[in-house]
Formats: C-alpha cells, sequence, structure tokens
C-alpha cells in the first residue's frame, strides 16, 4: 500500500509539473516583426528590442531584414497566402491599399486609452483608414519653415511678413523666397488650412462645382498663381524654384524655404548657427499651413485575428515603442521624429518639426491618392506660365482626377 501510495504521488506530481511546463510555453510568446531598416535605423531597432524584452521576458521579438524594394511585394504574398510575420514596418502610404486587401488586422478594439494618449492625432490619423486604425506610428516626417538667421533675425510670424521682408531684401540684392511651386506635395498644407481637402471620406475628389471644396482649391491655387506672379517680378524678392534642398539657400543666397525633416541636417551643416526652424508663418486666415504629415510604424498580419496572446504582446510592444522610453531610443539612435508630443527634444529644430507635425495634414493614405498628382501638378503649371484663372484649373483637374477615382471604383 505504501508503495502504491508513493506510485499515485509521484503521478500526481509529475502530472502537476507537467502542467506548470505546458502553462509556461503558452505564456511564451514568440513575434516575428518584417523590416527593412539598415545602419542607424537597424541599430535603433534592435536597441528597442533589447530594451522591450528586458522589459516584457515573456515576450520574443524576432526581427527579420528584407530588402526595401522587395518587402512589400513579398508581405502581399505572404499575408494573403495566410502566412507572413506577425507585424511589418513600413510608411503609413499602404494602409488603405492593404487594409482593403484583407492583409491588415484592424487594431481600433485594441488600443486602449493609455496608448491612444501616446500618439498625437495627426499620428493616428495617418493609419486611420474608413475609420479604423490599422497600424500604429513610431516616426514622424513633415515640413516647416526654414530662414536663415543672418538675413532674417526673427522667424516671420505671417505670410505677408514673408512677402514684405522678401522685398526688403531683394533692395539689397538678396532672394526673399525660395517658393516651391511646382508640386501638389509641398504645398498641399495651404489648401487643408483654406478649409479645403483632396479627398472625401468615400475617396472621391472633395472640391465638385459649386461647393465649398471648390473656393477651396480655387484659392489654393489662386495663392499659386500670385506666387508664380510674384517670381516674374525681381522687386519681389520672391523666386520659383522646384530644387529640394534649395541650392542657393544652402550657399546663404537665399533668405527662407520650408522643405522637408530630410534636408535639416543638410541646412544644418550647411548654415551653422545661422539656421532657423520655424512653424509656418501663419496665413491671413489665422490657420498655420497644415502641412502633410506623414509616419513610419508597423502593420499588424491579419492572420494573427484568433492569437488573442500575439495581439495581447502586440498590444505591449506597441505601448513601448510609442512611450517615452522606446521613443528616446529611436530619436537618439536614429534621429527619428517622435510621434509622442511628451518627449522632450534637445534639438530645438527637432522639435519645431514635432510642433509643426502636431498641426499637419495626416498624408492621404488611400489608393486614388494616385488620380491627384498628375492633374495637380499640371493645374499649378496652368495657372502660372499656363495663363489659366484658378477657376478654369481647378474645373478641369477635378474632371480628370474624378474621373479617374472612378474607374477605380468600377473595378
Amino acid at each position: 500500500m505504501k508503495h502504491s501510495r508513493l506510485f499515485i504521488l509521484s503521478i500526481v506530481v509529475l502530472v502537476i509539473l507537467s502542467s506548470v511546463t505546458v502553462t509556461l510555453a503558452q505564456d511564451k510568446v514568440n513575434l516575428v516583426l518584417w523590416h527593412a531598416w539598415q545602419d542607424a535605423e537597424g541599430d535603433a531597432l534592435l536597441a528597442m528590442i533589447d530594451a522591450f524584452q528586458t522589459a516584457n521576458p515573456d515576450i520574443t521579438v524576432e526581427q527579420v531584414y528584407n530588402n526595401s524594394g522587395t518587402i512589400q511585394d513579398s508581405f502581399i504574398a505572404a499575408a494573403g497566402a495566410g502566412e507572413g510575420p506577425d507585424m511589418v514596418i513600413w510608411a503609413n502610404d499602404k494602409t488603405g491599399p492593404w487594409a482593403k486587401a484583407g492583409l491588415l488586422l484592424d487594431l481600433t478594439m485594441y488600443i486602449d486609452e493609455d496608448l491612444k494618449a501616446q500618439v498625437s492625432d495627426a499620428g493616428w490619423g495617418t493609419y486611420t483608414f474608413e475609420d479604423s486604425i490599422w497600424g500604429v506610428p513610431e516616426s514622424a516626417s513633415t515640413l516647416a519653415f526654414f530662414y536663415n538667421k543672418s538675413l532674417v533675425p526673427d522667424a516671420p510670424e505671417t505670410w505677408a511678413d514673408v512677402l514684405s521682408i522678401s522685398e526688403e531684401l531683394a533692395v539689397d540684392g538678396f532672394t526673399g523666397l525660395a517658393w516651391q511651386n511646382c508640386s501638389l506635395f509641398h504645398s498641399a498644407g495651404f489648401l487643408y488650412s483654406f478649409g479645403g481637402a483632396l479627398m472625401d471620406a468615400d475617396g472621391n475628389a472633395a472640391f465638385p462645382p459649386d461647393s465649398e471644396g471648390r473656393t477651396a482649391m480655387e484659392e489654393y491655387l489662386g495663392l499659386h498663381k500670385m506666387m508664380y506672379d510674384l517670381g516674374q517680378d525681381p522687386a519681389s524678392g520672391v523666386v520659383i524654384d522646384c530644387s529640394s534642398p534649395v541650392p542657393g539657400f544652402q550657399t546663404g543666397e537665399v533668405a527662407m524655404v520650408y522643405d522637408g525633416l530630410w534636408n535639416l541636417a543638410t541646412f544644418e551643416g550647411d548654415l551653422g548657427e545661422d539656421l532657423g526652424v520655424a512653424l509656418m508663418p501663419k496665413l491671413d486666415n489665422g490657420n498655420v499651413p497644415a502641412l502633410f504629415a506623414q509616419t513610419k510604424g508597423f502593420f499588424v498580419n491579419a492572420n494573427v485575428a484568433e492569437d488573442q496572446a500575439k495581439i495581447d504582446a502586440i498590444m505591449e510592444w506597441a505601448k513601448f515603442i510609442t512611450g517615452p522610453d522606446g521613443q528616446q531610443i529611436a530619436v537618439e539612435k536614429a534621429g527619428h521624429l517622435p510621434v509622442n508630443p511628451s518627449v522632450e527634444l534637445d534639438n530645438p529644430h527637432l522639435q519645431t518639426f514635432a510642433e509643426q507635425f502636431a498641426l499637419g495634414t495626416p498624408f492621404p493614405n488611400r489608393q486614388e491618392l494616385d488620380a491627384f498628382w498628375g492633374p495637380m501638378g499640371d493645374a499649378i503649371i496652368a495657372v502660372g506660365s499656363g495663363g489659366e484663372t484658378p477657376a478654369e484649373a481647378a474645373a478641369n483637374a477635378y474632371d480628370l482626377i474624378q474621373a479617374s477615382i472612378d474607374e477605380m471604383h468600377a473595378q
């Protein structure tokens, strides 16, 4: 009997130990993350993963590098076949196409208030499509106003100030403002600050005839016409220059430009302490031009929808990379612009970009955006050298854009 009891007790202990072992194994979660980050960005990602795993020992993030030229096609093929990584890092512009293709997990119901509060509204907006959030932003990018302090000691507060300063500088042989009058990308923020938009909630062109959107579009194209006309008058101190970066600003011949974060390091190297960075000067209506706000971040594969343990782990990862510790690593190691407004930056220029980003317009992440680039670029030229009125150019652009969108929607 004694041996029988000992045998039974041993069996019970083994069952308990086996149960504990299985439970512990089940509590461990491995997340596979695809990315195309190299050099400083790659180092930053490794540092973020290391810090995250230290704080969350039951979660492993397995990073897998994919070439930037092939990662999109690889993810589409793998996720479409029910395979692929749990997460993939990419820019926000693929949100709409990938969500419509059923490749992404809708994260809206999993993002709690604490996580939501860690990212600016502009940041979440970049990954929002049809009222759902499909990705988590990690870093931001936008445009802001640059000026040469040796020529313009104080940042102009209004667009009228910019034009007035430009006239004064022209008297001394300098160019006041180089206006990138050549693309929708650089100037779309003016349209939004006039009360307009490119697309409505259904992806249609948002400036049909006899609408407030059309009025705003005509005002936007009217601004382009005014700037083009100023560019033809040497006394205005304004030139039209489609370069990015503008060479004259780098050499000190041009006093003011507005351009992207991607040129900040170049300008800092060229101008040193003479470089000033400011929010975009206000328009006559008091609005700061809401320039495009772009982000990089991560999407979640739709194939994890039935794995709650992975979803919970992914949300912990999301809270870390958008939180102060994760964001600080990205700032220090990769020079990323944080999406978390509470993160303090030592570089005042980066701080200004962060403030401008928070005021920005989320870069459209719908496929319909492709219909705008050509016709809007043509409209900008048409009101300048083409001699069309803003009303004529807006009407022509709308017809071409909406026709293209109608074809997309019919497919």
